[in-house]
């Protein structure tokens, strides 16, 4: 009997969103782990923008699609155009991380007007658990078709948005599969809030129930970092500790060793791919590149700073006017978003890649591995968290907090001196515990572990073989 396993995710390509790169990861590499996977996402027409670079990636796995159902919660937007709220949900979910504050649940707001509170009220129930959540049904009815047909075995569900995990927890009533893993890739509720989200206190309390209600049911809860999977057990601690796990992303090594050599810049490059979003700022950087150039430390005719993706505004702001006001005009550029493989080759080219990631404690970005993978010198904006001590333990790069202007401008003038000096900075090779055959093998024997500690069936066996 074929192993097989049903990955469920929202986000996947041909999707060009982040989220969708640690499921399509583990599809590509689970079958030489013993393990077939199928794959159930959202239909293309509903993806907000793609990549078909990335569809080629995935090309070999069983990928079925379903649709969404229209809400009362789109109505009710369109009605009284509250359609801010949406983009910042769904920017949340994109950028696959949400935004932990110590009082996330102090929903109500100083100087709301009676009006404006009704409203949030409203939206808070219209958008449980996420914006996301017409496709929940459509979903389910899928995935019980194709574990029909297929005979899964597992199924796994990766979150953002949270109502996919809503799917395995109705599947794994209704179709009664063996086993469920429940994969956050960022907090729920357990460590901070939905800040992002319009809530009230009962919305919230629903939420924690909602989340409790997943991770009480499933047989595993994979986090993505170590302080996330901490965080679980310390908050659901009358469960086995070994409920819980941390399975990293990953990069693919195999990707990497297969692109074609590359210059460096002639001109010394900083480059940032990906989307400015929650407290994201390129200016402690601006900022020290100005002194820099004031003190006649850097050439500026030398210097290159791009912001790939989308970085067109800051904080409302356009990013030409966040440039002109740090005189950087003919240094730093935003640039409209490239397909993968282009914004790899560029991160390639550059001397310092840069990471933004304040106030995460408990995520790291993505975009981290494909700088590992890149073999590109990393410097990291970010406070103290599990980015923070990822790019220490590894050794690919440094890290300052947002204030350190000093810090951040004196790493930035030693990685300019190797330029000026045509010295090559060498990748540490402590990170091939992030490779994908690691990190896939690791999730297919938490697999295998929780068949094996599965009570045998009367009359069979519950371990599938690997014929």
């Amino acid at each position: 009997m074929k192993r097989r396993i049903l990955l469920i995710s929202y986000h996947f390509p041909p999707s060009a969103e982040v989220g969708g790169l640690r499921i399509a990861n583990f599809a590509r590499r689970l079958p030489r782990f013993g393990w077939e996977p199928h794959v159930l996402t959202v239909k293309d027409r509903y993806l907000e923008s793609t990549d078909p670079d990335r569809a080629r990636w995935v090309e070999q796995a069983g990928i079925s699609k379903a649709g969404l159902t229209p809400t009362l919660s789109q109505a009710y937007l369109a009605c009284k155009k509250l359609s801010g709220y949406v983009r910042k949900a769904q920017s949340a979910q994109r950028g696959e991380a949400l935004q932990v504050s110590p009082g996330a649940d102090d929903v109500e707001q100083r100087g709301e007007s009676p009006r404006a509170r009704a409203r949030r009220y409203v939206l808070s129930f219209l958008m449980l658990p996420d914006a996301y959540r017409n496709w929940i049904a459509l979903a389910v009815v899928e995935a019980l078709r194709i574990i029909r047909r297929e005979q899964i075995q597992c199924i796994l569900t990766s979150c953002p948005p949270y109502s996919v995990h809503l799917v395995g927890l109705l599947v794994k009533r209704m179709a009664g599969v063996k086993h469920w893993i429940a994969d956050f890739r960022d907090p729920w509720m357990t460590m901070g809030g939905k800040v992002l989200y319009p809530t009230c206190a009962a919305s919230l309390a629903i939420d924690r129930w909602m989340e409790r209600q997943v991770v009480r049911n499933a047989d595993l809860v994979v986090a993505n970092t170590e302080p996330l999977c901490e965080g679980f057990r310390r908050a659901y601690d009358a469960l086995p500790a070994n409920r819980f796990t941390c399975i990293e992303n990953g990069f693919d090594s195999e990707y990497f060793s297969q692109l074609p050599r590359v210059r460096k810049d002639d001109l010394f490059a900083i480059t940032y791919t990906g989307t400015l979003y929650f407290g994201r700022s390129p200016e402690p950087v601006f900022e020290a590149l100005r002194r820099l150039v004031q003190e006649g430390s850097l050439d500026p005719g030398r210097v290159r700073v791009r912001l790939v993706g989308h970085c067109g505004s800051l904080g409302g702001r356009p990013m030409s006017e966040v440039i002109r006001r740090y005189r950087l005009d003919g240094i730093a550029e935003a640039l409209e978003p490239v397909p993968y493989h282009r914004a790899i080759a560029m991160v390639r080219q550059s001397h310092l890649a840069l990471l933004l990631a304040p106030d995460q404690p408990y995520q790291v970005p993505a975009k981290v591995y494909d700088y590992m993978g890149a073999g590109t010198r990393v410097l990291a904006i970010a406070n103290e968290g599990a980015t923070a001590g990822l790019i220490r333990s590894t050794g690919i790069g440094a890290v300052f907090a947002p204030a350190d202007i000093s810090g951040i401008k004196d790493y930035i003038h030693l990685a300019y001196r190797e330029y000026q000096a045509a010295r090559q900075w060498t990748s540490p090779p402590s990170v091939g515990q992030f490779e994908l055959d690691e990190i896939s093998r690791r999730l297919a024997q938490e697999i295998d572990r929780l068949y094996a500690a599965a009570p045998a069936p009367r009359g069979g066996v519950t371990v599938p073989s690997r014929e």
